[in-house]
């Protein structure tokens, strides 16, 4: 048991730093492409974006991990009854997030981000929501199994298949505008989330071969109340914080544009929140 806890810890540390490093060269080289304004609209519309993310799968992560947990040691029906039970939550909370911000993306963008061009860029995020939401349940299954590999692979594949489509995604469109390009960008997220999507559920029925055999899903006992006594206290503390996060980063180039002044105006004060958002700060 010990060396089982030593040996995921390890994994997990270890492919952190990666995903880490592997993040930071991706930012340098957005930076690069984007230049200042096109960062600083990338990082408006991950402001946003977060707020959908954490709706998606803010709770179904921990909810998953607990409650296969229970379910597992009381037998491969229930446990596996369970499972599709949070598969199907996770599939309805991952498609009204991406109904929600798909159907807002222009008015986030004219009225919350104050530029209509991170609409695009909205709109193409919000397809990697269900693919996001059903990882998350399926990474709850594993470490409830106590199997950290398939979570630990399809992260580094997802952030590989990331860094190789914002690049050659970038690279074919030098001189576009910016908020095309960065729709390009969290369209190249969204498609790395359903590769590391099929990639979880490949792990899936392979390990379900040993967790449940051919045992018919029986439907766990009070499964509704047990989910959502741990998605809305989650979820709801989460997506306040959130929220308030992503309010504390509309304001910001908010603030810039009044202190610069008439002679700087919006797309100055953008570019500024990108050097600081985007490039100093991490």
């Amino acid at each position: 048991m010990r060396q089982s806890y030593l040996k995921n810890a390890a994994l997990m540390t270890g492919a952190d730093v990666l995903l880490r490093l592997a993040g930071m060269g991706l930012r340098i080289y957005l930076a690069n492409a984007l230049g200042g304004e096109g960062m600083g609209l990338y990082q408006l519309v991950l402001a946003v974006y977060a707020l959908f993310v954490t709706l998606a799968t803010a709770g179904v992560s921990v909810a998953a991990t607990r409650l296969m947990a229970e379910e597992l040691s009381r037998g491969r029906a229930e446990a596996r009854g369970m499972l599709v039970r949070l598969l199907a939550a996770g599939l309805g909370l991952g498609a009204f997030a991406m109904v929600a911000q798909f159907g807002l993306a222009g008015l986030a963008a004219a009225w919350w981000l104050g530029d209509a061009r991170a609409a695009g860029a909205l709109r193409a995020a919000a397809f990697g929501m269900p693919w996001m939401a059903v990882s998350a349940v399926l990474r709850g299954f594993f470490i409830a199994r106590r199997r950290v590999e398939p979570n630990v692979l399809s992260q580094l594949a997802e952030q590989t298949v990331r860094i190789a489509a914002v690049v050659w995604a970038l690279s074919r469109t030098q001189g576009w505008p910016d908020g095309s390009r960065c729709a390009l960008v969290l369209a190249a997220t969204a498609l790395s989330e359903a590769v590391s999507t099929a990639l979880m559920t490949l792990f899936y029925r392979r390990e379900a071969a040993r967790c449940f055999g051919s045992t018919a899903p029986r439907p766990p006992r009070d499964v509704s109340r047990r989910l959502w006594d741990i998605l809305w206290p989650v979820e709801g503390g989460r997506c306040l914080a959130s929220a308030l996060h992503t309010a504390e980063n509309m304001l910001v180039p908010a603030c810039l544009a009044l202190a610069l002044g008439a002679e700087g105006g919006r797309d100055a004060a953008v570019a500024q929140y990108g050097s600081l958002k985007g490039m100093a700060l991490p």
